[in-house]
């Protein structure tokens, strides 16, 4: 018979691992009003990638989406244009990833968990669009090296 210390051990490793599998990815990647994430690319990094634009990137939670949805806020500065450029969205569970739509039909992407906390932003097949006063950027899916940014847990600005 197993004794009650290692008994009550296992319980909790089994509540715990439970509990990690039912948490929605909302939940998960955004836990609180202060969850943000950014990728700022190095010199190196992007002397490597000639056909990468998007220099950095950035993704916070905002209240400007009611609920159920998740909204976000995105920014993005793009190689050689002056200027960031921004953008929002809702977002949504599904399958183990949120699923978000741009504000005023300007695409979509997807959010995956990925290892140590960090995130996956992967651009959708209707592509990503972001503005600015002096116009419009947009990310494609089909085209260039600007398809998905391994993203790092950050300080919301």
């Amino acid at each position: 018979m197993v004794n009650s210390p290692t008994r009550c051990a296992a319980i909790f490793v089994l509540m715990s691992t439970q509990a990690a599998i039912a948490q929605s990815p909302r939940d998960q990647m955004f836990p609180n009003a202060d969850s943000c994430y950014a990728r700022a690319y190095t010199k190196a990094h992007l002397a490597k990638h000639s056909g990468q634009q998007v220099v950095g990137i950035s993704v916070s939670r905002t209240r400007e989406v009611d609920e159920p949805y998740l909204g976000l806020y995105l920014t993005l500065q793009l190689r050689g244009v002056p200027g960031g450029f921004q953008a929002y969205a809702a977002c949504e569970n599904e399958a183990g990833h949120l699923y978000c739509t741009m504000e005023g039909d300007a695409g979509g992407f997807q959010i995956d968990p990925a290892e140590d906390g960090a995130i996956i932003l992967s651009v959708s097949s209707l592509g990503m669009s972001f503005e600015n006063d002096n116009g419009f950027a947009t990310l494609e899916r089909s085209e260039g090296d600007d398809r998905s940014f391994l993203m790092r847990p950050a300080l919301c600005h």
